[in-house]
């Protein structure tokens, strides 16, 4: 009777002492864990997104970069972090769907070792562009063009990126041009080359692109998201001409499993809150993303669930096998 009772106290302890830290939340600086190097887009949205959230909490949220190794030192790390409000991750397609799929063994569950917390950007989309000096100004341009010389023509995708190799061979596979594939590890060089006609064509994020684009050496000619994307109006998305073609990328915030609630749901509205500032819209936009805002954790949750069969179908489609 008396292990009963003390098991019972020791519960009722850990109850009050998880609430008391929920009331009292947050009394140090906050540690965000990030994927990627400093500099880096990923880099810039976690360190905004940081800072207006420090100023709502009273509190710093201190970023802290963990790059390389397609996010699994970062997302491990956080993984087997103590649950107790004050260690996040800025996490993305691929440290939560990607790598599900690339990895026959990972160090971390994306399912199981992460608590959402919130959506930062729920529209990522890669781009397809061609050199300007290819005579395509539309997608069906491409196509058509691509027919004609069949095997003439190289696509060129950042495998660092993985949202862009799976687009690249989709739009590939689907269309059965027979284009070239050509990976790169760095999205600097692979536009210069775009620009300078050694690919001809590429699929990047917006904002990979946009000194090549602005220089007049790479013409935009279509968007891999599932609706036109709200920075650039004018550029036709691919499913207007292929249907069921569709690459997002996400960025969102996640906890360990385990966070308390109460903390969850602070940070979240605080995430809300900051992401409805039209100025942070429009800066999302200059990264080339999009957010309709924060949503709930539980439908953070859903999303990303979602967004694990999404990619986990699209590698059975295309015979990625995990290494």
């Amino acid at each position: 009777m008396k292990r009963v009772l003390c098991a019972l106290i020791f519960c009722l302890v850990c109850v009050l002492a998880v609430e008391v830290n929920a009331q009292t939340w947050p009394s140090r600086p906050l540690k965000l864990i990030v994927p990627t190097g400093p500099g880096a887009a990923t880099d810039v949205m976690a360190r905004m997104l940081a800072d207006g959230v420090s100023r709502k909490l009273d509190q710093p949220m201190v970023v802290e970069n963990m790059p390389g190794a397609s996010g699994i030192v970062a997302h491990q790390t956080v993984a087997r972090a103590a649950p107790d409000g004050y260690t996040f991750l800025f996490t993305n397609t691929s440290g939560l769907a990607i790598n599900l799929i690339s990895f026959k063994q990972l160090p971390y569950d994306p399912t199981k070792d992460f608590t959402a917390v919130a959506t930062v950007c729920n529209q990522g989309p890669q781009m397809i562009s061609v050199n300007a000096e290819l005579p395509v100004t539309t997608l069906s341009d491409l196509i058509a063009y691509a027919k004609a010389n069949r095997g003439k023509l190289s696509i060129a995708f950042d495998t660092t990126a993985g949202a862009a190799a799976f687009g690249a061979k989709l739009f590939n596979r689907r269309t059965d041009l027979g284009l070239v594939e050509v990976p790169y590890r760095s999205a600097a060089q692979m536009t210069q080359d775009v620009a300078s006609g050694v690919n001809q064509v590429m699929i990047s994020s917006v904002a990979a692109a946009q000194s090549v684009v602005d220089a007049g050496k790479v013409r935009r000619i279509a968007i891999t998201s599932k609706t036109r994307f709200r920075g650039l109006p004018e550029l036709p998305a691919v499913s207007e001409t292929l249907p069921g073609i569709a690459v997002d990328g996400f960025f969102a915030i996640v906890a360990p499993a385990g966070t308390p609630a109460d903390i969850v749901a602070r940070l979240n509205r605080e995430i809300a809150e900051y992401l409805k500032s039209p100025e942070v819209q429009q800066r999302l936009i200059s990264f080339g993303l999009a957010t309709e805002g924060a949503g709930t954790p539980a439908g953070t949750a859903q999303f990303i669930r979602n967004e694990q069969d999404h990619w986990r179908a699209l590698a059975q489609e295309l015979d990625v096998e995990p290494q």
